[in-house]
């Protein structure tokens, strides 16, 4: 199912089983169909009404090439977008990595719209990385694509890519994800948000990452430093 967001742009999103609603908001390289692939949908369809969304720049929504179109606030305006569309007035939300960032946007702005928020892998307030840092990311997505996250993930974890996790990767539109990591960096706290969390009714579960760091995507620090690092060490062995 596809509907038209605030700003215009074209949200794809998808319903299944029966039960309270749950949205699944998948991290930065995934899109929907990873809620499906790491068997999350067959183990909750049976309790929820399910509620899967592709991100913007992500799986078949729309992907705008221009970081102004990742603002925080539009990803919020298409979750409630969807809720809207599906006449559903309340709902939990379970964000994974970039997912659970827009959660706690979401909490903090309509509390009203959430009965209990899951941030996995995310943290409510901004960890900015720097202008210089997050371009050179940026830039890596632009003339390389997704190939070098792709070979970082895989060094960082004890078990290789899974292929469903490595196919979204792959297809994912670099171009995109270029602004979205600006978009992130640019990504400021509005004032009085600090302890939103404390003022808001809907209660909200955090873990230090989701179940499992690769359902949809890796976007800590620290992957992207090792990124950085890869990559100078492929320059510095070709310059031999």
């Amino acid at each position: 199912m596809r509907i038209t967001g605030s700003d215009g742009l074209a949200i794809e999103f998808e319903t299944v089983g029966r039960g309270h609603p749950l949205v699944l908001l998948h991290g930065f390289f995934g899109d929907r169909t990873t809620w499906h692939s790491a068997g999350y949908v067959d183990t909750l369809t049976d309790h929820f009404r399910l509620v899967l969304i592709d991100a913007r720049g992500h799986g078949e929504s729309e992907a705008p090439h221009d970081s102004d179109g990742y603002a925080i606030s539009r990803q919020v305006d298409d979750v409630l977008a969807v809720l809207d569309a599906l006449e559903i007035e309340q709902a939990a939300v379970w964000g994974a990595s970039m997912g659970g960032i827009i959660g706690f946007h979401l909490l903090a702005s309509h509390p009203e719209r959430l009965t209990t928020l899951v941030a996995g892998g995310s943290h409510a307030v901004p960890i900015t990385i720097g202008t210089a840092e997050a371009e050179a990311e940026a830039a890596v997505f632009r003339t390389q694509g997704t190939a070098p996250f792709i070979e970082t993930l895989e060094r960082q974890g004890p078990l290789p890519l899974p292929t469903w996790m490595r196919t979204v990767i792959q297809a994912a539109d670099p171009n995109a994800l270029a602004a979205w990591t600006i978009a992130l960096d640019n990504r400021r706290q509005r004032p009085g948000r600090a302890g939103f969390l404390r003022r808001c009714a809907a209660p909200a579960r955090m873990r230090s990452r989701p179940p499992t760091s690769r359902d949809a995507g890796d976007r800590r620090p620290d992957t992207r430093r090792q990124m950085r690092r890869d990559q100078a060490s492929a320059g510095r062995g070709t310059s031999r």
